[in-house]
């Protein structure tokens, strides 16, 4: 197994992560009963961004290349920037840990697409042949985006959850 078989599953599941954050992210701002107009269109542009996230992922996975890489470094950017603004809009109520997870993962996937399209730039070079995806590479990657993911999405919901006294609801099934 090459560096390069190891590496190329990253994008993907970079993806994947940002777009489960981004959209659970951009839901609470829509779902919260105080959002304003603001908040909410922030947080419908970022659940569609973290959808086309979780998409353009397993296209990626699928081909075993980077597929539209134009639209993956602009969709990465808008996410990047709808999540900061989403940040300012409702800083209460949006997961500073979440935005940073998200943030980190989008940075991977819009660094990725950014290499690619300036190695594309450079004329034809020697022709890369799509290989497998190493099966090691994507367990590797995918427990170390369950160890950043896992912990943004729960506090994504606490915050979202956040009472105006600083609390946060707790389900008991004690006693039923």
């Amino acid at each position: 197994m090459t560096a390069a078989t190891f590496v190329r599953s990253w994008p993907s599941v970079s993806a994947w992560g940002a777009g489960l954050i981004t959209a659970a992210l951009g839901a609470g701002a829509v779902i919260r009963p105080d959002s304003g107009a603001v908040a909410s269109g922030l947080g419908i542009g970022m659940v569609i961004l973290g959808l086309a996230s979780l998409t353009w992922g397993a296209a990626t996975l699928s081909a075993g290349r980077l597929v539209v890489p134009r639209t993956a470094l602009a969709g990465a950017l808008a996410a990047l920037a709808l999540t900061t603004a989403l940040m300012f809009a409702a800083p209460a109520h949006t997961s500073i840990l979440g935005v940073a997870a998200a943030s980190a993962l989008l940075v991977v996937v819009g660094a990725t697409a950014a290499v690619h399209l300036r190695r594309a730039s450079r004329g034809p070079g020697a022709t890369r042949t799509a290989q497998p995806m190493s099966v090691v590479g994507l367990l590797v990657a995918a427990a170390v985006i369950a160890v950043v993911v896992t912990p943004a999405l729960g506090a994504t919901q606490n915050a979202v959850l956040l009472r105006d006294d600083g609390t946060v609801p707790v389900i008991s099934h004690e006693g039923h």
